[in-house]
Formats: structure tokens, sequence, C-alpha cells
């Protein structure tokens, strides 16, 4: 999805002789991407956040399924707003413009796999982003019983991220994750990921405090 037609039929050629013809659709704007896309969402929806209204094209993407996954090209850097507002939206990937071709190509397999890939930058941002905004629940979380880690993964699962990446950007193993998710999930007294940063956030009262 480029609305600059060299980039994106240059990389849609570029694509197409990695994966095949078939693999590989394009689009310049709302109407042609959801036109695209059809029926069945594909795997991995290519944003450059240079398009215009790229915020509502990640939207219309973000929406197209939950198999579908989405990296954005042309990411500043440097630019913090930029990179947390799309790790709010849900994004899976991002390219960064000082990146070469072929650290876009690794990004697509290591997606279309269920990983992520980030340079330091990105994940430092990130990773900041996500302690600035836990300090302000950290008494919330003792309440709940939750440590520190478990409250941290707990703000990554409300950004939407998978136990796979959630142990990317923490650095840690996918069954640690999942040994603390079971262990919050319990404290909170719910049963899905989505409750839990509910409850986390302020959203709604747990079942047993309820109680």
């Amino acid at each position: 999805m480029d609305d600059s037609a060299l980039y994106r039929e240059g990389l849609a050629t570029i694509l197409a002789e990695e994966w095949g013809p078939d693999a590989v659709c394009t689009a310049s704007d709302l109407g042609s991407m959801s036109a695209a896309i059809g029926r069945d969402g594909p795997d991995i929806i290519l944003l450059n956040l240079a398009s215009e209204d790229s915020r509502a094209l990640l939207l219309a993407a973000r929406a197209t399924s939950s198999a579908t996954r989405v990296v954005v090209l042309g990411v500043r850097e440097h630019d913090r707003d930029e990179i947390i507002e799309c790790a709010e939206l849900g994004v899976a990937g991002y390219h960064l413009r000082s990146e070469p071709l072929d650290q876009l190509l690794k990004l697509i397999v290591a997606v279309a796999a269920g990983d992520s890939l980030c340079s330091p930058r990105v994940t430092a941002i990130l990773l900041a982003r996500i302690s600035a905004n836990a300090a302000p629940q950290a008494s919330e979380a003792r309440v709940l019983g939750l440590s520190p880690r478990e409250a941290q993964i707990l703000e990554l699962v409300d950004l939407g991220l998978s136990n796979r990446e959630i142990a990317d950007r923490l650095c840690i193993e996918v069954h640690t994750v999942k040994n603390h998710m079971h262990n919050l999930l319990a404290k909170l007294g719910v049963r899905r990921r989505a409750e839990a940063a509910a409850v986390l956030r302020g959203r709604c009262v747990p079942p047993a405090a309820a109680n």
C-alpha cells in the first residue's frame, strides 16, 4: 500500500521475484486497498507511512482480519511519537527509512512466522513508553497483587502483542511469558487477556474484587 506509483510498483516487482507474482497485490488508496484485500485478508500488509491519510489506512488495514499483520515502511528512526502511535495501533513490524531492502525481506519472513524484528532504537522507544505508562500504575498493580514484570507484560498485552512478540521485546523466553500470563490472570480473577488489561487500566472491576 503506497500512493507513490514508482515506489509501489518497484517494490511489488521485487517481492514478486522473491515469492511469485500471485503472492503480491498493490493498492494506492483506501478504495483500491479494500478491493485488493477482497473477502480473505492477506497475511501481511505493507503500508508506506508517507502515503496520504496513512493513519486511516493503517486503521483500515488493522481491521481487515485478526490474522492479517501490518508492517509500516518509511518509519523515521527518531520520530518517537510516530513509532509509539503505530505500536498502539497494533503494527507487527517497522522498517526504518535507513534500513536496506534486505532488512525488509527478513522482516516480512519474521512477521509471517509470527515474530517481529525491531531496531535497537525502536525497541528502546517502545520499552521507555511501557515503563512510563507502568509508573503511575505501579501502586495499582501492587494493590492487585501483580509483580512489576506481570504489570509490564500486561501493558504489552494491551498494545495487542502476542506472547512471542512480548518475549522478543523483553528478551525472555515464550514459556516465561506464558507463565506470567497464567499467574496474572489468576491474580486478577479473569480468563481472557483483554479482561486483564481492562482491569489494570481501571476499565472494569475484577470478578474476585466484585465479590
